[in-house]
């Protein structure tokens, strides 16, 4: 059995999808740029907040203050928004439960802000059941670089082998594989059909009992 999993938060822990995109079209609004909808934002997420705002901005806009300004607005409204669109999968509340309860060690490690990050989990998991909760900090590299998952696992006092890492698209993936741990790749956030091409049918997962079988080790 698996002594640690760590997870990616938006699109592998909770649907936040809808509220990012409205908040960064809103964003983008305030500070004078082109919005391009929901629909657009949607095709931008994946990576970090830098990488995100400059798929926004047209190529000609795309200069480091334009990208800082939206930033720095998009964390204010993201934070100050109540996110009424936002909630766990369904079965997460209880998969955490489950993991605890077997003795599993739970982290989150994501390229959301730090800061929004421990608002969101503090919020939607109560009990605040996670050993480590790593953010994007711009003092230290984003995901794909494995660092946020060093950080945890020397915490959490466990090597790559003992943990598994979950999570929703390529960043992921990529992070899995430089950090040498095992990946399991959720089926409902924002993986692309090209993202579930790389990942054995095997580590592919629909639901979260699905996780909570290859902790435990079930073989069928």
């Amino acid at each position: 059995m698996r002594k640690l999993v760590v997870f990616d938060l938006d699109g592998t822990l909770v649907d936040s999808i809808t509220d990012v995109a409205l908040c960064f079209d809103r964003a983008l609004t305030e500070e004078g740029f082109p919005a391009p909808g929901v629909p657009g934002v949607l095709e931008a997420v994946g990576g970090n907040l830098e990488q995100v705002v400059s798929k926004l901005l047209p190529e000609t806009l795309r200069t480091s203050a334009n990208i800082d300004a939206v930033k720095h607005r998009y964390r204010r409204l993201y934070l100050e928004s109540d996110k009424p669109n936002t909630s766990p999968y369904p079965g997460i509340r209880e998969l955490i439960r489950d993991l605890r309860g077997l003795g599993v060690k739970v982290a989150v490690n994501t390229n959301k802000g730090q800061a929004l990050s421990d608002e969101l989990v503090g919020r939607l998991f109560t009990d605040h059941p996670f050993e480590a909760v790593v953010g994007y900090d711009e003092r230290f590299p984003s995901k794909p670089d494995p660092h946020g998952v060093r950080r945890i696992l020397a915490r959490c006092g466990l090597a790559a082998d003992d943990a598994v890492y979950v999570g929703d698209g390529k960043s992921d993936i990529e992070t899995a594989r430089a950090a040498g741990m095992d990946l399991l790749l959720v089926t409902w956030g924002q993986a692309t059909p090209e993202d579930l091409a790389t990942v054995p049918a095997d580590r592919r997962v629909a639901d979260a009992d699905a996780i909570l079988r290859f902790v435990r080790g079930d073989r069928t």
